[in-house]
């Protein structure tokens, strides 16, 4: 596997690194993962280079594109010397490239951003003003969320209910285990050095669930109370486009053998797993982990539940309806259902 560094500049070296304000690293460093994005990227980095926060780096990671998306890269880091470009020689599956990014990180702080996501301008300031207030014990920071669509139309406001302010791990994980449907709250702005104890994107499907999981572990989440998020579902996402898991799975990690995944994702075994490895006391890793797994268990349980009901209630509702509704349903995506989630 090669990869080939691009500085800002377009030359074919890594050459000279935009400085921040304070003539140092900046403060606040901007993961762009790529692959075969140029359907939204310009709109995606219009977005981040708008932020009236200005103390960032970008760093792109592209993941050997086919289409016109290093195209657009190349344009835009000659017009702004934040950028920082590298392009994977081959497609390493989008676990590594995210990770990718967060390793060439050199701000204290960090945030992933999606080519199909949009960010309001004032994103990052009001997600690192409220760490700054929130003190070391919080981790991560994330703004309300506004769901749209292919055309960017407005679809709804989303609400992601991931503000977790106790100061007790298990009763973080438990409020977690209760809320979490889209991973949004994993593109908000975190402490790089807390991310970086963790086992970040692994290579399966709903490892952004995992990751979640463990950052609650070690720190608080507090929401910013401002619809600063425009999270895009389209076709074309990783998990909204497909209900294939093995098409999903090889998305996270194109090297995987095809046994490695046909079968369905555990994730309630994965997180805990993942909460016996942290550096929590040894009790606190137990109350994690069995106060997740119960939680999630019978949240699960119940939205099984829900199904059976509907479905045996929708055979006696009439067709017109029936299909009303199944319109409706289709343009959300069924969020409010899905509990596992994955990056884009």
């Amino acid at each position: 596997m090669g990869v080939q560094v691009v500085s800002a500049r377009g030359d074919n070296k890594e050459g000279p690194l935009a400085t921040s304000a304070h003539d140092g690293p900046p403060r606040v460093s901007i993961g762009l993962p790529l692959y075969n994005a140029e359907r939204y990227l310009t709109q995606a980095f219009d977005s981040l280079l708008a932020q009236d926060y200005e103390d960032v780096e970008i760093i792109v990671s592209d993941n050997a594109s086919t289409d016109r998306t290093w195209q657009i890269c190349e344009d835009y880091a000659g017009r702004d010397a934040r950028i920082r470009l590298y392009r994977n020689s081959e497609n390493m599956g989008a676990a590594y490239n995210y990770n990718r990014t967060l390793e060439l990180a050199r701000g204290e702080l960090f945030k992933w951003a999606a080519y199909d996501d949009i960010c309001a301008p004032h994103f990052v300031c009001s997600c690192v003003e409220e760490l700054d207030r929130a003190g070391p014990g919080t981790v991560l920071v994330y703004p309300r969320t506004i769901l749209i669509d292919d055309q960017g139309a407005e679809v709804g406001a989303y609400r992601d209910g991931l503000h977790l302010p106790s100061s007790r791990p298990h009763l973080r994980l438990a409020a977690l285990a209760r809320n979490l449907s889209l991973c949004n709250a994993v593109f908000g702005i975190l402490r790089t050095d807390v991310l970086r104890r963790t086992g970040l994107i692994r290579p399966y499907v709903s490892s952004d669930v995992v990751l979640l999981a463990e950052l609650a572990a070690l720190g608080e989440f507090h929401e910013v109370p401002e619809q600063l998020f425009f999270r895009r579902i389209h076709a074309g996402s990783s998990r909204q486009g497909t209900g294939d898991l093995i098409s999903v799975a090889r998305w996270f990690d194109p090297r995987r053998r095809d046994g490695a995944t046909r079968s369905k994702p555990r994730t309630a075994g994965h997180v805990a797993r993942t909460l016996f490895d942290t550096d929590l006391p040894v009790l606190e890793r137990v109350r994690c982990a069995v106060v997740f797994l119960t939680v999630w268990g019978a949240r699960k349980a119940h939205i099984r539940g829900s199904h059976l009901k509907h479905g045996f209630l929708g055979s006696r509702v009439p067709a017109s309806i029936r299909a009303s509704n199944a319109t409706h349903s289709t343009q959300v995506g069924r969020l409010d259902d899905r509990t596992q989630e994955t990056t884009r």
